[in-house]
């Protein structure tokens, strides 16, 4: 009976050990399929939206071409070169497209007759090129989209879109031509929230690179012929996503693309499938972490109750042999062991409930990204892509639900990354990611981000900055997360008519940094209690706005990760100043960098 005790023990135990590490990685297997999937969702959603904002935008230039051209058609003075007339038309047109940087008229023979830049049109010769030859040598229906090209006189790139000029006989009478600015796509998708090192490109359906983000000026006007999305995918379907190999921008992405049904153009959006997973393949260390310490935990209980067994074996041929000499002592025996197994089982458990509950907080940290985050991106992306109307324009009152919706969302998904961001820190998982930083640029974009609340409130946010501030060594996200913790704490709780400034300065002890306000203040005797996690003064003021206690404590634990040292000092009704001061070693020299990256070329 014995035997098939240990027997049944030590396969109980192995089930356990493999159990555990079959729920651990189908989660994984899960959550692996899930960030693929809405990765893809993302790539395809946005690649819709960007192919119809460049179809829209040529649309609308498409239109003043051939409002000029109904015009130009009636009058007799279009070929007069210079015309007072004709270029109050041009210019006047140029004035409603912001894409357009200039219109031209172009005569039959190729010579520029009419320019919105200048009253006095330089005598050139375009007859060679595409935006005449496509209406003069074979004639193009409709308007012509050219491919980039670089101005002969500006050595700047444009996209000619040009419009056929017709006489009252059908002769060729010239081209309308307007100039568009390829690098106005550029600066709007460099407003779009992309992450997962995203890459976003518009081609000319020949191949030639339109507008790129990032890089633009590095691939403008590069043919893209010979890739797969030109050789292959868009010869399948006008739209799809694939994943493959991108040159130039790494291997494995997440590749999106639309071509336009109403211009030839084709849009694409790629996410580093690397950066998509890389979530994934930290929940992955860690999971592995749990599993490994979770396997031999059960393995050493199993080899221990085994063991147990073993010795109660042992145990019990011993008392068996010496039954009669024992039998005194046998009730004194019977209640130490009972009192011993007590003992065990109140350990075992104690260590189970420990275990159970720190299992329960990693597992609990560790699905709260994917669980809250991903919804909360969903219901933040649909709302402010409602409230774009690029889904159709929507009543006041509907506008100000779907604000409300963004607004409330943006604050959760706050609120739950200060949750993480504390809780990791207290448990020493924070990792710092340091590189040179510019501050300047960093501090500008932070007050950026934080302008639209500060101009709601009416409160006056300044930067007074030097403009030979040396590089700074640290981690990029914990510095943005600081200042934007300071300044939105510093706009929340200054009134309307306000003043919030932020400075930086150069000292002996290092670079100082500070964010104050003339807001409501603290007082001095609650500035230590506000370092608390989850504290607020509980006064008449600070009741009026919300919060959960957590930014002031996260920054003070940033900043000493980073080695540096937080102050903060206030006066009821005045204001507050927050400082922060990183040590002297985290600076660099501006000629240190340059020596250090000539020597890295």
């Amino acid at each position: 009976m014995v035997s098939r005790l240990k027997w049944g023990t030590g396969l109980f135990g192995v089930l356990l050990i493999v159990g555990l590490n079959a729920m651990i990685g189908y989660d994984l297997m899960r959550e692996h399929r899930a960030l693929l999937a809405t990765a893809k969702h993302e790539t395809e959603n946005l690649t819709l939206v960007l192919e119809r904002h460049a179809t829209d935008s040529f649309a609308g230039v498409a239109k003043i071409l051939s409002g000029i051209a109904e015009v130009l058609a009636v009058r007799s003075d279009s070929q007069d070169r210079g015309d007072p007339e004709v270029l109050a038309l041009l210019r006047r047109q140029l004035a409603l497209s912001p894409l357009t940087r200039a219109l031209l008229v172009v005569s039959p023979e190729g010579r520029l007759i009419h320019d919105s830049e200048t009253d006095s049109p330089v005598d050139l010769d375009l007859s060679d090129r595409d935006y005449v030859m496509a209406h003069r040598d074979r004639p193009a229906p409709g308007v012509h989209l050219g491919i980039p090209v670089k101005g002969r006189t500006s050595g700047t790139w444009f996209i000619s879109m040009s419009l056929r000029l017709t006489a009252p006989d059908g002769r060729f009478a010239g081209v309308v031509v307007a100039v568009v600015e390829p690098a106005a796509f550029r600066s709007f998708y460099e407003t779009l929230a992309l992450d997962h090192d995203a890459v976003v490109t518009l081609y000319h359906a020949d191949g030639p690179v339109v507008a790129r983000f990032p890089d633009h000026e590095t691939f403008i006007g590069r043919s893209a012929r010979h890739l797969p999305l030109f050789t292959a995918l868009l010869k399948e379907a006008k739209a799809g996503t694939e994943s493959l190999d991108a040159p130039g921008d790494g291997p494995r992405r997440i590749f999106s693309y639309r071509a336009s049904s109403g211009v030839p153009l084709v849009v694409t959006v790629s996410l580093s499938r690397d950066a998509v997973l890389a979530p994934w393949r930290q929940k992955t260390e860690t999971a592995l972490l749990v599993g490994a310490g979770g396997s031999a935990m059960l393995a050493l209980l199993t080899a221990l109750l085994l063991r147990e067994i073993g010795r109660r074996e042992n145990m019990l041929a011993s008392l068996q042999e010496s039954e009669r000499a024992l039998r005194a002592s046998q009730s004194r025996l019977i209640q130490d062991i009972a009192a011993r197994h007590r003992a065990e089982a109140e350990l075992i458990a104690a260590k189970q409930a420990s275990d159970a509950a720190n299992q329960a907080k990693t597992q609990f940290l560790a699905n709260m990204s994917h669980e809250l985050r991903t919804p909360l991106n969903a219901v933040i992306g649909f709302a402010e892509a409602l409230e774009s109307g690029i889904f159709g324009p929507m009543t006041g009152k509907q506008t100000e639900y779907v604000a409300d919706i963004r607004r409330s969302g943006q604050h959760l998904l706050s609120l739950i990354n200060d949750i993480l961001d504390t809780t990791k820190i207290e448990s020493g998982k924070y990792v710092l990611h340091e590189d040179l930083l510019d501050l300047s640029d960093i501090v500008a974009q932070c007050v950026r981000q934080v302008e639209p609340l500060a101009h709601e409130k009416g409160i006056a946010l300044l930067s007074s900055l030097p403009r030979d501030l040396p590089p700074l060594f640290a981690d990029e996200r914990a510095l943005r997360q600081i200042l934007l913790n300071l300044l939105s704490n510093a706009v929340k709780f200054t009134p309307p008519g306000g003043r919030t400034e932020v400075a930086a300065a150069v000292t002996r002890a290092g670079m100082r940094l500070r964010v104050s306000d003339t807001g409501i203040g603290i007082a001095e005797s609650d500035l230590d209690r506000v370092m608390e996690p989850f504290h607020q003064v509980d006064n008449s003021h600070t009741r009026r706005y919300p919060g959960t206690g957590l930014g002031l404590p996260l920054v003070r634990a940033l900043v000493d990760l980073m080695g540096g040292a937080f102050t903060l000092t206030s006066r009821v009704g005045k204001g507050t100043t927050a400082t922060i001061l990183f040590p002297a070693e985290r600076l660099r020299s501006i000629e240190s960098v340059l020596t250090a990256a000539m020597s890295v070329g």
